[in-house]
């Protein structure tokens, strides 16, 4: 379910010894009492932090804290806050995710100290020693955009295995190519299943649940993303070769672990597929980078070729207009039209120095 740290213990409690009755009811009722009856996302804000604390991570996401630490409530300390920390960083999480998860355990905390119910058992709260700064808004390294050059790079490694034959590259290369090709972030398509999708004879359509708990529909025109699609398809063994098309039921998972651990057919989780995407990017020598730059490659390219902050905001499917200015202001580059101008103006040579090319 989850990858245990070498700082864990060896020996965790099952999880239903965890997951008791009177810990669920608790997380109920504090998810209920700290979301406002009034908001019209009142259930997916419930749906969220029930997630954070008790959510079992199945369909790639990252499992709730009291899953991973395995631990009475009152028996929570600073450490295992710190290695959950961990554990959702090396899920791939941004830290604007980890904070907002961490933030929840420390208000379900909060919550039980006031609580008639829990004073005098639960009298410290586990997440004050331990809570990481809050993350500026796209400040970080991991904001940055791939060049052109650089997203090529990397999507050619990972069509090089692809050709090669291997089940797990062709998912790698299709999962790249729908990333690519929507500016979707990690979760909206690692979670995809069968009935998300709908082919018309030019186009393939997909519907998310965007953040905010809206669902949006994406039209996809690029037929190698079809291409790489079915190409996976067929080498899973999810294809109908007598009519010629895909063999799924709507509820089945579009990407699939393919190991000797599945016992069966289950989902790719969003860390098996980061450490793949990872190594293709260390091949194409881009170093170290995060799976949510093709989002903001892809915010790049649009702005870049529509010169429309509107049509931005249409693909990266936010609510407000003003997070897409400052979302594109991070990840552009500011084009020059002014250095030639103000060089003439000084009576400056425009002939490269030769030195400078060497």
């Amino acid at each position: 379910m989850f990858r245990r740290r070498p700082h864990q213990p060896k020996a965790l409690a099952p999880v239903d010894d965890v997951l008791t009755p009177a810990l669920i009811n608790a997380v109920s009722l504090w998810a209920g009492s700290t979301t406002s009856g009034d908001s019209d996302r009142r259930a997916d804000l419930l749906r969220d932090k029930t997630n954070a604390l008790i959510g079992d991570g199945r369909a790639g996401t990252a499992a709730g804290f009291f899953v991973c630490v395995r631990k009475p409530v009152e028996q929570v300390t600073p450490a295992d806050v710190q290695t959950w920390r961990a554990y959702l960083e090396e899920m791939g999480l941004s830290p604007a995710s980890v904070y907002a998860r961490i933030s929840r355990v420390s208000s379900f905390y909060e919550w039980l100290m006031r609580e008639d119910a829990f004073r005098g058992v639960i009298t410290t709260n586990p997440v004050d020693l331990a809570r990481p700064k809050a993350p500026r808004a796209y400040q970080s390294e991991r904001t940055q955009s791939l060049t052109d050059a650089e997203a090529g790079a990397l999507l050619a490694e990972a069509q090089a295995d692809a050709v090669r034959g291997g089940v797990h590259a062709k998912r790698d290369y299709a999962l790249l190519r729908f990333y690519f090709a929507t500016g979707k972030r990690r979760a909206e398509v690692i979670g995809l299943r069968w009935g998300d999708l709908r082919l018309t004879p030019k186009a393939i359509i997909i519907r998310t649940r965007e953040k905010g708990g809206l669902y949006q529909s994406t039209e996809i025109l690029d037929p190698g993303v079809r291409a790489a699609l079915f190409d996976y398809l067929r080498a899973s063994d999810r294809w109908d070769a007598a009519a010629n098309r895909p063999a799924l039921e709507p509820d089945d998972p579009l990407w699939l672990r393919h190991d000797r651990a599945a016992r069966t057919p289950a989902p790719v989780t969003s860390h098996g597929f980061v450490k793949a995407f990872k190594k293709y990017a260390r091949r194409a020598g881009l170093g170290d980078v995060h799976l949510h730059q093709t989002r903001h490659t892809v915010a790049r390219m649009v702005g870049e070729q529509s010169g429309d902050l509107a049509e931005v905001q249409t693909v990266l499917g936010h609510q407000n207009i003003a997070t897409t200015r400052v979302y594109l202001s991070r990840v552009s580059v500011k084009r020059d039209r002014h250095s030639r101008a103000i060089a003439a103006r000084l009576g400056l040579s425009e002939a490269a120095d030769d030195d400078d090319e060497t």
